[in-house]
C-alpha cells in the first residue's frame, strides 16, 4: 500500500485542507449535562412568567379601568409582553431541546465507535461489501474491472519494489514464525522531527523513494528508529515505519512490508512487521520519562495502530504521538490518550478500506486533502511523496487541531534538533566533533522472514 511516484510540482495550500476531530471538537458532556438543566430551569420559569403575566393582565382588565382609554392601552402592552414571554419561553425550550440532542448525538457516535471498532477486523470490512484481503483486493472488491485492472498493471511499477506474477501463491509459515533483524547505525537526522514535513521526507526515506542525509539508501523490509534526547534528560525514540514495497504474497526475498503482512494487518493479527517494530523498540531500553512517537504510511498504519489496541505493548511503550499519511485508521480503537493525526487524499481509496468514516474525536485530528493537480490517478495519489508534500504544507496550517496536535508533538520530541554529537569518531550533524553529553541517533532495522515460498518451501 505505498508507492514510489514523483513529488507534486506545486506547493499545497493548507487552507484547502479540510480538518475535523482534535481540540475543535472537544466536548465536555457533564458540562452540556449541566447546561440541559440550566436550561430546563430557565423555560419552566419562562413558562411560570407567562402565566403570571397573563394573570396580571386579565386583573387590570377586570379592573374598574377596564372601559378607560387608559385601560385598554395597559391591555394591548401587557398582551405583547405576554407575546414576548411565550415567545421566550419557546426558545429557551428549543435551546435545552438542542442541547440535549447535541449531546446525545455524541455519546451515540462514541458508543457507535466503540462497538464498531470492537468487531473482529475480518467482520467489519466484510460488512463494509469489501474482501478483508488487503489493499490489491480491496481494490477488486471496490469496483471490479476498471480499478482492479488498474492496480494489477501497476503493482510493479508505481506501487513497490517487485511484483509477482499471478498466480495461486499462498504464505509459507505464518505470523507466529520468528524473523532475523538487523540493527546498522546510520547517519542522525538533521531536520526538526517535530515538523511533519520531517515526518514525511523520514517515510519517504523508509520507504526507499528517497536517501538518507548522506546519501545511502535505506534497505527493503525496514523501520526507521531515531533517538532524540530531551533536555530534561529524558529520549524520544521516533519510530518511523513504512508501507507495502513487495507485491508478492509472500515475498521471497523475505520482506516483511508485502501482502501477507497487508492480509495480518488487516485481519488484525500479530505481524512479521509488527515483530520488527516491537524488537526495534524492545532494544531502545526505554527509561522512565521516555516516550515513543510513530510515523506510518499506509501499510504502516495497520501494524502501528493494530499494536495500540495491545494493552501490555502500550504498558511497555509509552506512545505519545502517531502521525498517519495514507493510512487504515478507522478499523482500529485507538486509545483516547494518545493522540492521533490522520493526513488522507480525496482522490485515495486506500483510507476508505476500512468501510467506515473516522468519529470527530478530541485525540484523533483527521485531515482531508485535496486532489494533486498533477493527477496521478488512484495509484499516484496514494504516493508517498505526494503526502509528504502535503505534510510540508501541513506545517503552515492556522486550524486549531492541527496546531494542538503539533504543540503534543513538540513536546514529545523536544525541538527535535538536538546536536548528534560524534559517530564512529567523527562529526555527524549539527553536534560537530567533540560533542559532549547525548547525541541525536539514528538506526536501520531491517527484518528478514525465514520462510518464504523460495526459502521455506521450495528450496
Amino acid at each position: 500500500m505505498s508507492g514510489d511516484g514523483a513529488p507534486g510540482a506545486a506547493v499545497r495550500d493548507p487552507s484547502t485542507f479540510t480538518v475535523t476531530g482534535g481540540e475543535a471538537f472537544r466536548v465536555n458532556t457533564e458540562a452540556l449535562e449541566d447546561a440541559v438543566a440550566s436550561l430546563a430551569a430557565a423555560a419552566s420559569f419562562a413558562d411560570a412568567l407567562v402565566g403570571r403575566l397573563e394573570s396580571a393582565r386579565a386583573a387590570a382588565w377586570r379592573g374598574a379601568c377596564a372601559g378607560s382609554v387608559a385601560g385598554a392601552a395597559f391591555d394591548t402592552r401587557a398582551a405583547d409582553l405576554v407575546g414576548d414571554a411565550m415567545r421566550a419561553a419557546l426558545d429557551v425550550r428549543d435551546a435545552k431541546n438542542g442541547v440535549a440532542a447535541a449531546k446525545a448525538g455524541y455519546l451515540a457516535a462514541e458508543e457507535w465507535a466503540a462497538v464498531g471498532t470492537g468487531l473482529p477486523l475480518a467482520t467489519r470490512i466484510t460488512v463494509s461489501g469489501l474482501v478483508p484481503s488487503g489493499y490489491l483486493w480491496g481494490l477488486i472488491g471496490i469496483a471490479p474491472g476498471r480499478i482492479g485492472a488498474v492496480a494489477l498493471r501497476e503493482a510493479g511499477g508505481v506501487l513497490g519494489r517487485t511484483s509477482p506474477a499471478l498466480s495461486p501463491w499462498m504464505p509459507a509459515g505464518g505470523p507466529g514464525d520468528r524473523i532475523s533483524v538487523v540493527r546498522r547505525e546510520v547517519a542522525p537526522g538533521s531536520g526538526d522531527a517535530s515538523t511533519f514535513g520531517y515526518a514525511g521526507e523520514s517515510l519517504k526515506q523508509a520507504q526507499g523513494a528517497t536517501p538518507l542525509e548522506d546519501g545511502t539508501p535505506v534497505p527493503p523490509s525496514s523501520v526507521l528508529v531515531e533517538r532524540i534526547p530531551r533536555a530534561d534528560g529524558s529520549t524520544a525514540v521516533v519510530v518511523t515505519v513504512p508501507g507495502t514495497q513487495s507485491w508478492f504474497p509472500d515475498d521471497p526475498e523475505g520482506g516483511v512490508f508485502d501482502v501477507e503482512g497487508n492480509l495480518d494487518g488487516m485481519e488484525g493479527r500479530d505481524s512479521h512487521a509488527r515483530q520488527l517494530i516491537e524488537r526495534a523498540l524492545a532494544d531502545q531500553d526505554l527509561a522512565a520519562g521516555d516516550s515513543v512517537v510513530f510515523n506510518a504510511h499506509s501499510q504502516g498504519s495497520l501494524h502501528v495502530l493494530g499494536l495500540l489496541e495491545d494493552e501490555d505493548f502500550r504498558s511497555r511503550y509509552p506512545v505519545a504521538a502517531v502521525t498517519i499519511l495514507g493510512g487504515i485508521p478507522t478499523p482500529f480503537r485507538i486509545p483516547d490518550d494518545v493522540p492521533v493525526l490522520n493526513v488522507s487524499n480525496d482522490a485515495d481509496v486506500v483510507p476508505a478500506l476500512s468501510g467506515s468514516f473516522p468519529v470527530p474525536r478530541p485525540n484523533i485530528v483527521d485531515v482531508r486533502t485535496p486532489e494533486h493537480p498533477d493527477g496521478g490517478g488512484i495509484v499516484g495519489a496514494h504516493d508517498i511523496t505526494r503526502y509528504a508534500d502535503d505534510a510540508r504544507a501541513l506545517d503552515l496550517s492556522g486550524d486549531p487541531s492541527v496546531r494542538g496536535y503539533a504543540s503534543v508533538l513538540g513536546t514529545a520530541v523536544g525541538t527535535g534538533v538536538v546536536g548528534a554529537g560524534v559517530v564512529g569518531g567523527r562529526a555527524a550533524g549539527a553536534g560537530g566533533a567533540g560533542t559532549a553529553g547525548p547525541r541525536r541517533e539514528r538506526f536501520v532495522y531491517t527484518g528478514t522472514d525465514t520462510v518464504t515460498p523460495f526459502r521455506g518451501r521450495w528450496r
